[in-house]
């Protein structure tokens, strides 16, 4: 039986969480990496044309909260005892829509689609995106204790350190003005799984 395989692009926060995942609870998952930007025929495994996408036997499945349900199903309680996703899935949703806000804002102003011509919508959605960003933060300082949620590393702090980390050299965001927030990011970056998924160096011309 080949193994389960995950599709992912080197600077994706999103396929970031899954990777680092997959290391921390020893998962039987290929991890395969693909050339950016992704080539239009990725359609055909997500209508989103997006990555993370993980391939097990007769499923394709994403988005990426989808995906950690999926992996945390891979374990067993000894290896993974501290993430249940249904523990509190509107602190992972809304963490990932944070990362999206970011990844919008990011794609926005790189690509030169800032407005050129009267702005009928009635606000800037750049700067909507960036005040989703920083309530959000706020929001998230404000509830967390040791962790996210509370006392135990869960996949919501992954989540959140891997999207903190990217916005460093894609949207920056002053997050490190949260102490609780810089902690955690902190503490899990220095864990081999996010050693072995470091992105490449990014450079703004290419």
């Amino acid at each position: 039986m080949e193994p389960a395989q995950l599709f992912y692009v080197d600077g994706s926060p999103f396929a970031r969480i899954c990777r680092a995942l997959i290391i921390d609870w020893e998962l039987p998952v290929e991890t395969v990496k693909l050339d950016w930007p992704l080539d239009t025929s990725f359609f055909d495994e997500n209508p989103l044309g997006q990555v993370p996408v993980l391939k097990t036997v007769g499923e394709t499945i994403f988005p990426t909260s989808q995906i950690a349900e999926q992996l945390w199903a891979m374990t067993t309680e000894a290896q993974a005892p501290y993430f249940d996703p249904l523990a509190d899935r509107q602190l992972f949703l809304t963490v990932l829509a944070m990362g999206d806000a970011m990844v919008a804002a990011n794609q926005i102003t790189r690509t030169g689609l800032r407005p050129t011509a009267e702005n009928t919508y009635g606000i800037d959605i750049v700067e909507r995106h960036g005040m989703r960003v920083e309530r959000t933060l706020d929001w998230l300082e404000e509830r967390s204790g040791k962790w996210l949620m509370d006392d135990t590393v869960s996949v919501c702090d992954y989540a959140l350190a891997c999207i903190l980390l990217w916005s460093d050299s894609r949207c920056p965001t002053d997050w490190r003005t949260r102490p609780k927030l810089t902690r955690i990011v902190e503490e899990l970056s220095t864990g081999d799984s996010f050693a072995q998924t470091v992105p490449s160096p990014w450079k703004p011309t290419e």
